[in-house]
C-alpha cells in the first residue's frame, strides 16, 4: 500500500539548481506524434503593491496531436484575469497559430508570447509587456516527475518565488510594476483529476525571501481509478528549506471549508507546520480550464487573501515555536469538476473535503 502511495502522491518539494540555464519541466513536454489527450499551460500572477490590484496569465494548449480538430476540446487559449474588477477575458486560437518548444521555455500562442523571463500579449482591449526575476522554484513532485503515467496531472511551480517589471493595461487604465511580487507554474496531463487545491505566497509581511507553495489534490494513476489524496507542502525560510510530504509518511491533514483552509502537518525531521487561510467570496474569481474531452474544470482562485503561518520544532517532546508568518498576498484556490454556486456554500459555510 505504502509503494502505490509513493507512486501516486510523490509530492516531494526538491529545489531546482540555480545554475540549470535550463528548467526540465518548464518546457513543452507533450510527444511528437502523440495523438492521445493532453493538456499543458504556463500560469504565471502577478500582484500590483500600489493597489493590491491582482492579474494572473494563462497560456495553453489542448490535445496538441489532433491536429484535424476532431476531438471536442481541442484548442490554443490565452487567459486574462483582473481578481480587482472580477473579469476574466480569453481568446481561443486554433492549433495551427500554437508553437512550444521543447529546449527552453518558449511558448507562442497568436500575438502572445511567453517564456521564464517575460510574457507579452493582447487579448481584446487588454495588453502586457512583463519581464520576470526567478528567486526560487521546487520540484513538487520530485522523482516522480520523471515517471510518465503515474499520474493524470502534474504540477510544477517553475517560479515559486518571483518577481515582475513591465505594464498591464487594463481597459484603459495602466499599471506599472517594478519587482513586484510574482508567481509561475505549470501543469500538463491526459485528464484532470477529482479535485485540487492549491496554497501560495512569497509575500510574508517583515520576512523577506519566505515563500510557501502548497499544492495537491485527488489524481488518477496509470489511467485507473482516483484512490488516494494527497498534498504537499514545501518553506522555504530564512534559506532553509521545510518539507512535508505524504509520500514520507507525514502527517499531512487538511479541512477546507468555504472560504477558510487549514492544513496541519509533521514530518520525520520533528518539525510541524500550521497553515491557516482565508479570503471572502467577492476576492474569488472563476478560472474555467477546458479538458482534453471538452469538459469544462472549473477553477476558484483568490491571490489576495489573507495566510497566517506557524512553523514550530521538536525539543524534548515538546514544540517550541520557530516563527509566525502572515501576508495579505495568499494564492488560495480549489477546482472541481463541477460547478459551485459561491452564494449558497459562503453563506452557510459548507465542508468541501476533510482528512
Amino acid at each position: 500500500m505504502k509503494t502505490l502511495l509513493v507512486l501516486l502522491l510523490a509530492m516531494a518539494p526538491l529545489c531546482v539548481r540555480a545554475d540549470q540555464s535550463v528548467d526540465p519541466y518548464n518546457v513543452f513536454l507533450w510527444k511528437q506524434g502523440d495523438r492521445g489527450d493532453w493538456y499543458e499551460w504556463w500560469y504565471y500572477k502577478v500582484v500590483d503593491p500600489q493597489s493590491g490590484e491582482a492579474f494572473y496569465f494563462t497560456y495553453g494548449v489542448v490535445n496538441p496531436g489532433d491536429t484535424g480538430g476532431k476531438k471536442k476540446g481541442t484548442q490554443a487559449v490565452v487567459q486574462v484575469g483582473s481578481f480587482g474588477q472580477g473579469n476574466v477575458t480569453q481568446t481561443v486560437y486554433p492549433l495551427s497559430q500554437f508553437s512550444a518548444s521543447a529546449q527552453a521555455t518558449d511558448v507562442r500562442i497568436g500575438p502572445n508570447t511567453a517564456t521564464d523571463k517575460r510574457i507579452t500579449g493582447s487579448v481584446k482591449d487588454i495588453s502586457w509587456d512583463l519581464s520576470i526575476d526567478k528567486k526560487w522554484s521546487f520540484n513538487a513532485m520530485g522523482w516522480a516527475m520523471k515517471q510518465p503515467g503515474i499520474s493524470n496531472i502534474y504540477w510544477y511551480p517553475a517560479q515559486a518565488s518571483a518577481s515582475m517589471t513591465g505594464t498591464i493595461n487594463f481597459r484603459g487604465k495602466k499599471y506599472t510594476f517594478n519587482q513586484a511580487t510574482a508567481y509561475q507554474d505549470r501543469n500538463w496531463g491526459r485528464s484532470f483529476p477529482d479535485w485540487w487545491t492549491w496554497l501560495v505566497s512569497n509575500n510574508f509581511k517583515g520576512s523577506p525571501g519566505t515563500t510557501l507553495a502548497a499544492g495537491g489534490g485527488k489524481p488518477r494513476a496509470f489511467g485507473g481509478p482516483a484512490l488516494f489524496s494527497g498534498l504537499c507542502i514545501g518553506l522555504n525560510y530564512q534559506g532553509k528549506e521545510y518539507a512535508f510530504r505524504t509520500t514520507d509518511g507525514d502527517t499531512v491533514n487538511f479541512d477546507i471549508a468555504w472560504g477558510k483552509w487549514e492544513v496541519t502537518a509533521t514530518n520525520g525531521q520533528g518539525q510541524k507546520i500550521e497553515i491557516s487561510a482565508y479570503a471572502p467570496k467577492e476576492k474569488f474569481l472563476l478560472l474555467p480550464f477546458n479538458s482534453p474531452n471538452g469538459d469544462l474544470f472549473y477553477d476558484y482562485e483568490a491571490l489576495t487573501g489573507h495566510m497566517t503561518v506557524k512553523l514550530s520544532e521538536q525539543m524534548k517532546g515538546e514544540w517550541l515555536p520557530v516563527a509566525t508568518l502572515e501576508t495579505d498576498q495568499a494564492g488560495i484556490e480549489w477546482g472541481s469538476p463541477k460547478p459551485i454556486g459561491l452564494d449558497e456554500i459562503f453563506s452557510n459555510g459548507r465542508r468541501i473535503l476533510q482528512k
